[in-house]
């Protein structure tokens, strides 16, 4: 749809309000409620948002410490300039549509440090090496029967999860538990446009996987947020509470498994039916180990991801890559056309989808052009494995710094974005030090589900 045919198209759907969607740097879905003569007066560049969406830590607490170049000197205004592709109306609510936004500058420049528009960067490299790419991402989150006031009257410990007190995964008695608030967020999905291959009852108490159908990067990953944030609707709707915080519980954690394949020249590059693979998919796969530790900073974004990787407990620890075997950091599935593909999972369910795959596809493109071949495959389970082995950083710090001295990633993903993520995640860790955290804590402490368990 072009920005002239917007308020014909409000005007037929009957539309009061319309949800503008950007999506800050810790994966926040964010924006305003425009009139429609307010958000058609306003295109394309679309409404004015305060830059600070992109200056503030999870705690809301200002990011001070610093400053770059694209941020004004004195505290204005960004734009969310809408995707008109995503405008679409809103099931759950009459009379109000939602449109999926880039945060841009007055200008409409694009800004180094928008999530979205940092993604379309790198498919655009993608395809200029005459590449296609699609993606699909598992969402694991946790269920519970509490409130939302009721969860933060108990400070989110000892809630009541909708499955057995067991961890069991697959069992039907707990997906019956859940049906009713999933039967209603998958139907509200159907209707934003997003379908779902299959979900199931997972591993820890109350837990669940949601496995979303392939598509190109973006919408995969505005699939992920949109979903997401369903979810949490229903939840609080029905009179429960649902997180995605990595670590929420003493049990198995949430992760963000990511899947993507790439063509070219309409043949899929991943397939090798006799294992013998190419020199593209060797070179690929190089690069995602080669910048797999710098890669886990994004992958894993919070003090609370790290409480996940521990061993014999689904996350992988080292970096790792082999066919189809899940102990791996990346699972390769190669045997056939239609399902040729790598999954890479690495991503915690707290991390933003759009720089899980930002991360992951200019991990590949790195491989790519600089011919980079990779280790041998994994041949054993990848948990309990003895120092020597190549173990992904363990804590926040360590993956930021691993980051700040990949300069692969920086070359896929720019030096100011680069810079100023690692910036913000040893803030975290400040934030973590300074504000009532636990520096020798060993298992999920207050601070954290304080600070996560509602709000990634």
């Amino acid at each position: 749809m072009d920005a002239g045919a917007v308020p014909a198209w409000l005007d037929e759907h009957d539309v009061r309000w319309v949800r503008t969607e950007s999506v800050s740097l810790d994966g926040f879905l964010i924006g305003k409620h425009l009139s429609p003569n307010k958000f058609a007066k306003g295109l394309p560049l679309g409404n004015a948002i305060t830059e600070l969406v992109l200056g503030y830590d999870i705690g809301g607490t200002p990011y001070l410490a610093w400053w770059d170049d694209w941020r004004r000197d004195a505290l204005g205004d960004f734009h969310q300039r809408p995707d008109l592709s995503t405008l679409v109306m809103v099931p759950d609510r009459p009379h109000t549509a939602a449109v999926l936004c880039d945060l841009v500058g007055v200008d409409g420049e694009e800004l180094p440090v928008c999530p979205r528009s940092l993604l379309r960067r790198v498919v655009g490299r993608l395809g200029d090496q005459g590449f296609t790419a699609q993606a699909a991402f598992e969402i694991e989150g946790m269920i519970f029967a509490e409130s939302v006031i009721d969860a933060r009257r108990k400070h989110f410990k000892g809630l009541t999860p909708l499955s057995l007190p067991t961890g069991l995964g697959y069992l039907h008695q707990n997906s019956r538990e859940q049906l009713a608030f999933l039967d209603e967020a998958l139907a509200r999905c159907e209707a934003l446009g997003i379908f779902v291959e299959g979900w199931h009852d997972e591993a820890a108490p109350g837990q669940f996987e949601i496995n979303l159908d392939p598509t190109d990067p973006i919408t995969a990953c505005d699939h992920v947020v949109r979903t997401k944030q369903v979810l949490r609707e229903v939840a609080a709707e029905q009179g429960h509470i649902v997180t995605f915080a990595a670590k929420p519980t003493d049990a198995y954690g949430n992760g963000l498994h990511v899947h993507h394949s790439l063509r070219q020249d309409g043949e899929p590059v991943f397939y090798a039916p006799d294992g013998t693979m190419s020199q593209t998919t060797r070179h690929w796969i190089g690069g995602l180990m080669a910048t797999m530790p710098g890669a886990t900073s994004l992958l894993c974004p919070t003090i609370n991801s790290y409480r996940r990787m521990i061993g014999w407990a689904a996350a992988p620890t080292v970096a790792s890559w082999a066919e189809d075997n899940k102990s791996t950091a990346l699972r390769v599935l190669s045997r056939s056309p239609g399902a040729a593909r790598i999954e890479d999972r690495v991503a915690a369910a707290d991390a933003n989808p759009y720089l899980v795959l930002a991360a992951v596809l200019g991990g590949g493109l790195a491989g790519l052009e600089k011919a980079i071949d990779p280790p041998p495959p994994l041949a054993v389970a990848g948990w309990g494995l003895p120092a020597g082995w190549p173990h992904l950083p363990n804590t926040i710090t360590r993956a930021a710094d691993a980051l700040a001295n990949d300069a692969l990633l920086h070359a896929q993903l720019g030096d100011a974005f680069c810079d100023y993520w690692v910036n913000t995640r040893r803030w975290e860790w400040l934030m973590y030090h300074t504000t009532g955290g636990e520096p020798v804590a060993t298992g999920v402490t207050q601070w954290e589900l304080d600070r996560y368990f509602e709000v990634v």
